[in-house]
């Protein structure tokens, strides 16, 4: 199995930190996010990565393309930023079967890959209950099947966090090709998941609750207490 890890964006919240260094290189115990992700999926068994990039690609590309850590590393540049459905595209040129899609700030126990990676349904849904879903795209699920993927709301249904830690098939790539702008303007990975579940694609969800994203200054300070 290979793994994209999506790793183009700017990390507005984080700046002025990410104003001269990308997101992924930012450090958790310091590792680079991106580094500890490499490294968590060569853990257990994953050598072959696409990585996404586009803000302050070079450093990203210089950091790990080519052998790293054992690993074959290819980075691909998302020529626009035109959100995560988009981004997925870029990776489908190196995919053949069935993947595990990252985004590059998810802090996880290791643990949780192979959970994704050996589930009887074609595509996994990392989540977990949250204390404010608000701040979330959540699940709806019936057993541990999901059957609804929804983006940010005032009046979430449920307090199922969805976290950006997938396993897709690869009919991801045309459900993505299919998509058009959300109200955010850009091309949702959720809504090309939910197309899928449609038209019968199971997706299971894998609960976990030690998982966190990297999206804030208060997250990345928190997150330096968050070990593998």
């Amino acid at each position: 199995m290979k793994a994209v890890i999506l790793a183009a964006g700017k990390g507005t919240r984080l700046a002025p930190l990410t104003d001269s260094v990308p997101k992924p290189l930012l450090k958790v115990n310091n590792v680079p996010m991106l580094e500890r992700l490499l490294l968590q999926l060569k853990e257990v068994g994953i050598t072959k990565v696409v990585v996404i990039v586009h803000h302050l690609k070079g450093q990203i590309m210089n950091y790990c393309e080519g052998s790293v850590f054992g690993m074959t590393v290819t980075c691909v540049e998302q020529k626009e930023m035109k959100g995560t459905g988009d981004a997925v595209l870029y990776a489908e040129p190196y995919i053949k079967e069935e993947f595990l899609c990252i985004a590059v700030d998810s802090l996880f126990k290791t643990p949780l890959l192979p959970q994704l990676m050996n589930t009887n349904s074609t595509g996994a849904i990392t989540c977990r209950e949250s204390e404010n879903p608000k701040r979330y795209g959540v699940l709806q699920v019936e057993g541990n099947k999901v059957t609804k993927i929804i983006e940010k709301s005032d009046n979430p249904p449920t307090n199922l966090a969805n976290f950006s830690v997938y396993k897709f098939p690869v009919q991801i790539f045309e459900a993505c090709k299919k998509l058009t702008p959300s109200t955010r303007g850009e091309l949702e990975i959720t809504d090309a998941i939910q197309d899928l579940i449609d038209n019968g694609v199971e997706f299971e969800c894998v609960k976990t609750d030690k998982i966190l994203d990297v999206g804030t200054k208060e997250q990345l300070e928190e997150a330096q207490n968050f070990d593998n």
